[in-house]
């Protein structure tokens, strides 16, 4: 996340959001703490996609995941949070 993104924060809230893995961990730590992210924050911690169309892990249902490659009309995904690979077939 830029620097920028992370003004008003405490430097221990810095810390904590510089920790997380991934933007679930990020967007679960601002409501855990009561911390309302402007929509440019938000824009940033969600990769600007609207993680509503993107793939869930078939295992634990996150959105949390890596591409591994694209292969004949595939996606090949693990997901961070449970290692689970899976793939899907996208129409272009």
């Amino acid at each position: 996340m830029k620097e920028e993104l992370l003004k008003g924060l405490t430097e221990e809230q810095i810390a904590k959001v510089k920790a997380c893995k991934n933007s679930d961990e990020v967007l679960k730590f601002a409501k855990e703490e009561g911390i309302e992210l402007t929509d440019e924050q938000l824009e940033a911690v969600s990769g600007g996609v609207c993680t509503a169309s993107m793939p869930k892990c078939p295992r634990c249902g996150s959105n949390a995941f890596v591409t591994e490659e694209y292969q004949g009309g595939s996606y090949h995904y693990c997901c961070t949070q449970c290692q689970e690979y899976w793939s899907e077939r996208w129409a272009s």
